[in-house]
């Protein structure tokens, strides 16, 4: 049978002949790319360190046609899907051993996971507020953390935490992730945690309540604990992303090991989209999104921002996901050199809180999401339909509200973690938001300490990536 995704045909791998495989796999592993980035724009002072910007990535088909001849672009995308889709380890072999045998295994797994895609259906996502099962985190060592010691601006983290203690800290930010994964089995959701092989010994013993299993992450991987990022998990099986920053690519296959480990295969990634006589790579990082289900219907909202969905993503969605379901673009604020006042992801400046006594609430920061202005996609014409995000909302039988932010964390202000049954999981910091939720929609705030986690600019959210059906 034919597994086809976004013009993949996995199949056409088995069919290849062995000098167009290896040529293949040359392409994949360095695509003949031309890139922009967008700090180009940026005006820059000698001596000055800005936060990265995103680059905007695409390759010319005839390259692809000229290296690959007859169905060209069918054999790249495919070989691309299968091999982005390998645990870390054989990604690595394959990549230094050109060991094909790796890529036949994995060609008949991921055909098998694509074709999960083509009986999806809207009742089958999860909402934001769906009750958690399970939630899976990670923490980093050393290894991973000293590149970012004298590039704090650079790795948008700040040198100390809000605790006054320096940033990063291995062991305290473990504590840190301990603290949210003790919290979350007090009350009822499965934790699963990935310990970095070179802090195993130390951090094992924090997670009492967990699951716990090593693995090895490559080092300067600082960021990958934000285990929101790499994917996004709607259903059981994840959809694996793209990381829109330079110094966060790679996060991905280490993601696509831990979730082989929980023997959870991922059934598809945002990759390469085709426009015109171009590939357009996609950007997607889980944080920007969204599932709102309601009784007048589902839909998706993703940040459009510095690291917020592109174009290509929004094909890429379009394409596997039913066509009930809306997909929507939410701007989001930018930054040059003040990173916390820009919205790096969209649940840096959303929640939403359910149904709360009978009336569906969202939580907004008016002041780093345009709000006034979404963007529609339509499948049909791959065009988008300005509308007011208020309206939207109002179709879907949403109420949104506004919480203090006075001497609040604009990180993690809304970077709550919705358990379902009126419970979140919240940064204590935030004490005035925190009280303002309590007292107006009496919803149950889990408090949880969380300054390292914070100070790399991230929440409770961000340091957490949920799990569906767990004993299927």
């Amino acid at each position: 049978m034919v597994k086809k995704l976004n013009f993949i045909d996995i199949d056409i791998i088995s069919k290849m002949e062995k000098n167009e495989l290896e040529r293949g796999l040359k392409l994949v592993f360095n695509p003949p790319i031309t890139s922009f980035d967008l700090s180009e724009s940026v005006r820059k002072k000698a001596g000055i360190v800005l936060p990265q910007q995103p680059i905007t990535e695409s390759i010319e088909l005839s390259k692809i046609e000229n290296a690959l001849g007859n169905k060209a672009l069918e054999k790249f995308l495919a070989l691309d899907q299968v091999i982005s889709l390998m645990p870390y380890n054989d990604y690595m072999k394959l990549k230094e051993k050109s060991d094909m045998e790796i890529l036949f295994d994995w060609e008949e797994k991921i055909a098998k996971q694509i074709s999960v895609i083509e009986n999806l259906r809207s009742d089958d996502l999860r909402g934001e507020d769906s009750k958690r099962e399970g939630i899976l985190m990670l923490a980093v060592s050393n290894k991973q953390l000293n590149i970012v010691k004298g590039r704090h601006t650079e790795w948008v983290w700040r040198e100390k935490a809000l605790d006054g203690s320096d940033a990063p800290d291995a062991i305290k930010l473990s504590e840190d992730i301990s603290r949210i994964a003790n919290t979350l089995s007090e009350n009822g959701v499965k934790t699963f945690v990935a310990i970095d092989s070179e802090i195993y010994d130390e951090a094992k013993n924090l997670f009492v309540r967990s699951k716990i299993f090593k693995v090895n992450v490559p080092e300067n991987m600082a960021k990958i604990f934000y285990t929101r990022d790499q994917s996004v998990t709607w259903l059981k099986y994840p959809i694996i992303g793209n990381m829109s920053l330079k110094l966060r690519r790679g996060e991905e296959e280490v993601l696509n090991e831990i979730y082989y480990n929980l023997n959870i295969y991922p059934m598809a990634r945002a990759r390469w989209v085709k426009f015109d006589n171009m590939l357009v790579r996609a950007v997607m990082e889980g944080g920007n999104f969204f599932i709102i289900k309601t009784e007048k219907g589902v839909a998706l909202l993703t940040g459009i921002g510095v690291r917020g969905s592109n174009y290509a993503t929004f094909k890429f969605l379009g394409e596997i996901l039913p066509e009930d379901v809306r997909i929507i673009g939410v701007p989001l604020a930018g930054y040059i050199k003040y990173w916390e006042f820009g919205a790096v992801h969209l649940d840096t400046a959303f929640a939403y809180l359910g149904d709360v006594g009978g009336e569906r609430v969202g939580i907004i920061d008016p002041s780093r999401v345009g709000f006034y202005s979404a963007l529609e996609y339509d499948r049909k014409s791959g065009m988008f339909r300005v509308t007011e995000f208020l309206k939207l909302m109002k179709e879907l039988e949403v109420k949104i509200d506004e919480m203090p932010r006075e001497s609040q964390s604009p990180i993690t202000m809304t970077n709550a973690l919705n358990l379902g049954n009126g419970k979140l999981a919240v940064d204590s910091y935030n004490e005035k938001a925190n009280e303002y939720i309590e007292k107006t929609y009496g919803l149950e705030l889990l408090r949880i300490k969380i300054p390292q986690i914070e100070a790399g600019g991230g929440g409770v959210r961000c340091s957490t990536r949920e799990l569906w059906e767990l004993n299927k």
